[in-house]
């Protein structure tokens, strides 16, 4: 959630700055005025308790020198100030709540540092690592060369639960596996603390981290009607330890899992609907950072660095982007893209995000730390994919088929698939 201090201090500078995503936010301007509303009432209210207070001292003095006429005339002032001070109280919680609505319609604000732009085609490349594969054979699609090793039951998986469902099969199921132990391997080895959290949560969570309510229509709401599968490890992690005050010794926090995640895709109709590309349920291992204020873009540096390490580790090709204003996701400041080759899209596709959020979801969650001066502070949370499993997956298929139809496991990952060399 935006700190409403920037509203009130500089909000014509805020709204230009939000407009760099290509939208405009009413909500600051109503945020403003009810927050000036707000205030004032605030005020009245403190005023009435003051007063209350110096009345109650006079009733004492009232009594103990018998002055009834007096006496009567200050407790109907009372009297009268409590009635007062419960529809002031009430309108108080009123225009809170209202406030609270609207400012978690508007988006973070982007940093200075971030481009500014329309859409995806205004993002910028930063830095590449290798050159596209390069194959003396005509290359398969992953989806194909997934039917030809019977590594993927799309059939099966289609009669079970519908349309972009995926059942990983035999050496299909043992590549999942051990991308995602190798993920978590390189994580821990950089310091991360491994998780394995559960995949329901409550709307509270999703709301403290932003997914709620901008991306409702993305989500899977259980039966119970508070609960929902999880779209990203992200939200578990950087929930954990919401309405906490941590010391600052504790910081940085790093905190890593891999869990399936749950989206409906919605909008996505007609994009990416062969392989696993773009599934309905998808793995994926995260990494979350909580950290002072003062370190956060630091720490987003390295955090990328910590995705890109992954696939230079696994030698596949990849580019990192940063995403202009007008792509950013809603609760990020700045967010850096990593885009793998594929060679059966003969184009880099994303396969991780890693954003620095600032203390905009620390607002919601409460989320603090005390500083080196005693100073109770807003800690800054950033997350990243650290990497998308099943796009890791189609990365490693395409680049590493052979000329036989086989797939060469990479180096890395021989040490999961008991020395075997292929996948035949």
């Amino acid at each position: 959630m935006i700190d409403i201090a920037l509203i009130r201090t500089d909000k014509e500078t805020i709204k230009k700055r939000l407009e760099t995503r290509n939208k405009t936010y009413p909500q600051i301007d109503q945020v403003f005025s009810l927050d000036n509303e707000w205030r004032k009432i605030k005020t009245e209210i403190q005023k009435i308790y003051t007063e209350r207070n110096a009345n109650t001292e006079k009733i004492k003095e009232l009594i103990n020198s018998n002055k009834k006429d007096e006496l009567a005339i200050v407790q109907e002032t009372i009297k009268k100030s409590k009635q007062k001070l419960s529809e002031l109280e009430k309108k108080e919680a009123e225009l809170k709540e209202q406030i609270n609505t609207l400012s978690k319609e508007i988006p973070n604000i982007p940093d200075l540092s971030v481009p500014n732009g329309k859409d995806e085609n205004d993002n910028i490349e930063v830095n590449k690592f290798s050159q596209p594969t390069k194959f003396n054979f005509p290359i398969k699609a992953h989806w194909d060369l997934a039917n030809d090793l019977k590594l993927v039951d799309f059939t099966r998986a289609t009669k079970i639960s519908g349309s972009r469902y995926t059942i990983y099969v035999g050496a299909g199921a043992k590549l999942i596996r051990a991308l995602q132990a190798f993920t978590l391997d390189m994580n821990t080895k950089a310091g991360f603390k491994e998780y394995l959290p559960p995949v329901i949560i409550n709307a509270s969570a999703l709301y403290g981290t932003g997914q709620l309510p901008k991306f409702e229509e993305d989500l899977y709401g259980l039966k119970t009607g508070n609960q929902y599968l999880s779209p990203t490890a992200e939200v578990q992690l950087t929930n954990l330890f919401s309405n906490e005050i941590l010391s600052v010794s504790e910081l940085p926090m790093y905190l890593t899992a891999s869990t399936a995640c749950f989206r409906s895709e919605a909008g996505s109709a007609g994009k990416d609907t062969k392989g696993v590309i773009r599934q309905h349920q998808f793995y994926k291992t995260e990494m979350v950072k909580l950290t002072k204020q003062e370190t956060s873009f630091d720490e987003l540096e390295s955090m990328t660095r910590q995705a890109e390490l992954i696939l230079e580790a696994l030698q596949l090709p990849y580019r990192r982007i940063v995403l202009c204003t007008g792509d950013m996701g809603f609760a990020s400041a700045k967010t850096y893209d990593i885009e793998v080759w594929l060679p059966s899209y003969n184009a880099y596709k994303e396969i991780s995000s890693c954003s620095n959020c600032l203390d905009f979801q620390a607002r919601n969650l409460m989320l603090r730390y005390r500083d080196e001066n005693n100073e109770i502070k807003y800690c800054h949370t950033l997350n990243g994919s650290g990497l998308a499993i099943d796009r890791l997956w189609a990365a490693v298929v395409e680049n590493y088929q052979q000329k036989d139809g086989s797939i060469k496991i990479p180096e890395k990952l021989l040490k999961y698939f008991d020395g075997e060399q292929y996948i035949k």
